[in-house]
Parts: C-alpha cells; structure tokens; sequence
C-alpha cells in the first residue's frame, strides 16, 4: 500500500521478512491519469510503529530521486493544478513587468499557464514558489503560446537552468500533489 502523510510518501508492506536498511530502487507508481511510473527512490526501511494494529508489520519511507520513464501517456510526471501565483517578466533595460497567471499543468519539465499578460515565444519569467524545504525563485522560457476567446492566453514554459536539487524538489512536489489527488478521489468514490 502507498501512503501519502504531509510531504512524505510512506510504502507498507504485508511481509515479515524485512530488515532495517536503506537502499535505492527501482519503484513503479501506478495512477489512473498518468499510467505506470518508474522510479529510481532511496527507501528508508523501518518497523511500523502502528503494527499490530495496522496490517501492514513494515514501512519504508520513499524518497523519489528520478523519474526513469512513463509507460503509459506524456514523458514527464505532470499534475493539474489551479495555482494563481505571481510573475515577473523582463521588460526593456532594467524595466519588469509583474502580473498574475494560473499554473494549470506541473511538472518537473515546466509549466502551462494561464493569464491576460501579452507574451511572445523566447521570453523569460520568473515566479516564487515553496516545492518542498526551501522557497524557490524559478526562471522560465516561453516555448509555444495559445490564445482564447476570453481576453486570456496559454502558455507552454520550460523551467531554466534548475539545479537537480530544484529538479527533484519540483519532481517530488509533483508526485505529493498526485498521491492528494489519488486520495481525494477515493474520498469521493
């Protein structure tokens, strides 16, 4: 079974030939939108505190390191989102220009969003955001642009220069907001 409690995914296991360790592997993660997700995780093995009255005698706590591949739809875990957050685009000189825009898709490649700002292929914005720890300015690069019939425009953007500590941070964050919505659905079945 796979848990998700705060910012960390717990796994629990029904078998009783288990040892305290840690170690990295290959985990596969299955969800309804995304198809099967491959992993590489470092899993923490521990006793479950709450056995015997759990089922489950062993947890480990599951950290995911890197996506190795999607069997099933886009190449990259990604989650729908409504986040309204604020950005800054780079005008001309020093100038900036700050407005609001809606993150409708996350991953840890980039982001589509949505807002009335006018922006072109190839410009840069920039917004904050707390992924995990630490709060985080993130750069971004416009890719492809969409406009609608209501005043607003979608945007494809893929994230800059992110570090591989910001990488998995987004990447993490990503898969949390899967495992809620998962969550959330079963709540409602």
């Amino acid at each position: 079974d796979v848990e998700l409690q705060g910012e960390e995914i717990f796994l629990y296991f029904k078998g009783y030939k288990f040892q305290d360790s840690r170690f990295v592997s290959e985990i596969d993660f299955y969800d309804k939108q995304q198809g099967m997700i491959v992993t590489l995780s470092e899993v923490v093995m521990k006793r479950n505190p709450a056995f015997p009255d759990s089922p489950y005698p062993w947890m480990g706590v599951c950290d995911v390191k890197e996506v190795l591949r999607v069997v099933q739809r886009q190449n990259d875990v990604r989650v729908s989102v409504a986040m309204e957050l604020p950005f800054v685009k780079k005008g001309e000189g020093d100038e900036e220009v700050h407005f609001f825009g809606i993150i409708r898709n996350l991953s840890a490649g980039g982001i589509f969003m949505e807002t009335r700002e006018a922006l072109k292929e190839d410009d840069i914005v920039h917004f904050r955001y707390r992924f995990d720890k630490m709060d985080r300015e993130l750069k971004l690069v416009v890719v492809w642009v969409k406009t609608n019939d209501r005043g607003t425009y979608g945007y494809g953007l893929r994230f800059l220069r992110m570090s591989s500590g910001e990488e998995s941070e987004v990447r993490n964050h990503v898969f949390r907001l899967i495992f809620e919505h998962a969550r959330k659905r079963k709540k409602d079945e």
